[in-house]
């Protein structure tokens, strides 16, 4: 039972409960979402406490800031000064092409403070986290915040599925995604669950949880629903970020490795009798077909991409100082620019934008920046685990082999759940080392 000092308004202020508010509002109002969002920045910065970091690794959060704050700045100059990033020079967007989005300047700017904004979060927590601040995170014990929305909406929307299964199936098979009830795109939704699935497996790992058989059955769950509603790029977050944890922590346990041995084909076959899973398994061997033997793509979405990323590494190959500056704001002006020169076979409303977030932030503001973002990261999530590879560094690169599909820091859920996952990383390291302990805190 929690303690009643617990109730205290100043224990609620140094730990991270709104920030599982913004996540539970982002489904149906991003607006609270954004309210919530700000209000833990605030806490972070004000009532977070100050931690002593190992050697060099905090300044690697201060290297993390860099990077997005420049990413940040060249697309907010490019928006009012389009000049300054070479429109009509430089950045490939030259004046017949741009002549007419010029004249909307004031469009262009609001376009441009609109991304920044959306990536302000990211600036201001690497910040904080580059000044040693920290809040308490209240994953431990508090988990179900986080899971028990996504239950809410995966399961009503997987009952939704089977109302209409065969309608959605062939919406599976020609690349179209389920229906959700929520308002977040079904990219970033099974991002979401993924990363939250990584967070319960971790916590079930290191035995962070009193509650073990519901955390495992909200795993469950949360994998069903996955597999029936998610997109690839979910899926992949959790096969590579559920095969490093768990094979690190099996290696030295020839009894559990056996255990998985077992249970593995049978959660595999389980997996592959669900229709929708099935469907979308056959759905990616044809579009991987049809790429790789030079098909039509115009209805593949990985084939999509694949012309997307071909495009976009031929804008980075052809452009000057592609490794410093980018095209800002213009950057799918330049990209569908570079498909008209490339002369691709797709239509123009096929034409899709990156679709790959170091590609997306390269084209931006340059490929170093966009790289060194990505290294930052990684390295400063080391500072929650002494090993070669700690759980939160496979989580990261889980999150990052997903964002190789998809631009997920260009949406408010992505940079929502990137900011969710490094902080429970983060806040749980402090919370068991006692670094952050008062007769306030929670026995969590």
């Amino acid at each position: 039972m929690w303690p009643l000092k617990a109730l205290d308004v100043k224990f609620w202020l140094k730990t991270d409960v709104l920030l599982w508010v913004s996540l539970g509002c982002i489904h149906f109002s991003p607006a609270l979402a954004s309210m919530g969002l700000i209000a833990y920045v605030f806490q972070l910065w004000v009532w977070g406490e100050r931690v002593e970091e190992r050697g060099l690794i905090r300044w690697f959060w201060w290297g993390v800031a860099l990077c997005v704050g420049w990413n940040m700045c060249v697309i907010w100059i490019s928006g009012y000064w389009p000049w300054s990033v070479g429109v009509g020079g430089v950045s490939g967007v030259t004046m017949d092409v741009a002549g007419g989005l010029l004249e909307k300047e004031n469009e262009m700017g609001g376009l441009a403070l609109n991304k920044v904004l959306i990536k302000l979060p990211l600036l201001l927590v690497s910040m904080a986290y580059g000044w040693g601040r920290r809040l308490r995170t209240i994953f431990g014990g508090g988990w179900f915040l986080g899971v028990l929305p996504l239950i809410w909406v995966g399961v009503s929307s997987v009952i939704h599925y089977f109302q209409h299964q065969t309608f959605y199936d062939q919406m599976v098979l020609e690349s179209k995604p389920i229906p959700l009830y929520s308002g977040v795109y079904h990219i970033e939704f099974a991002t979401i669950l993924g990363v939250m699935v990584l967070l319960l497996i971790r916590g079930l790992i290191q035995k962070d949880f009193r509650e073990n058989y519901l955390a495992m059955a909200s795993v469950t769950i949360l994998l069903l629903c996955m597999h029936v509603l998610g997109s690839r790029t979910g899926l992949i977050l959790v096969y590579i970020g559920g095969a490093m944890m768990v094979g690190k922590w099996a290696y030295g346990r020839p009894e559990i490795r056996r255990s998985i041995l077992l249970v593995l084909p049978l959660l595999i076959l389980s997996m592959i009798l669900l229709p929708s899973a099935k469907n979308r398994l056959t759905n990616t061997w044809d579009d991987f077909s049809t790429t790789f033997k030079g098909g039509d793509v115009t209805y593949k979405s990985f084939g999509q991409r694949w012309v997307a990323w071909k495009a976009s590494m031929s804008v980075l190959g052809s452009t000057p100082n592609s490794a410093v500056i980018g095209a800002g704001v213009w950057t799918d002006d330049r990209l569908q620019k570079e498909y008209s020169r490339l002369d691709v076979s797709l239509a123009e409303r096929h034409r899709i934008g990156v679709h790959n977030q170091w590609l997306e932030m390269s084209l931006q503001s340059g490929w170093i920046v966009s790289a060194l973002f990505f290294i930052f990261v990684f390295i400063g999530l080391r500072t929650a685990g002494g090993n070669a590879l700690s759980s939160n560094q496979q989580i990261w690169l889980a999150i990052v082999a997903a964002m190789m599909f998809e631009s997920l820091l260009e949406r408010q859920a992505g940079v929502l759940i990137a900011i969710v996952a490094w902080q429970v990383m983060l806040g749980t390291k402090i919370t068991n080392n006692s670094q952050i302990k008062d007769e306030n805190t929670l026995n969590i």
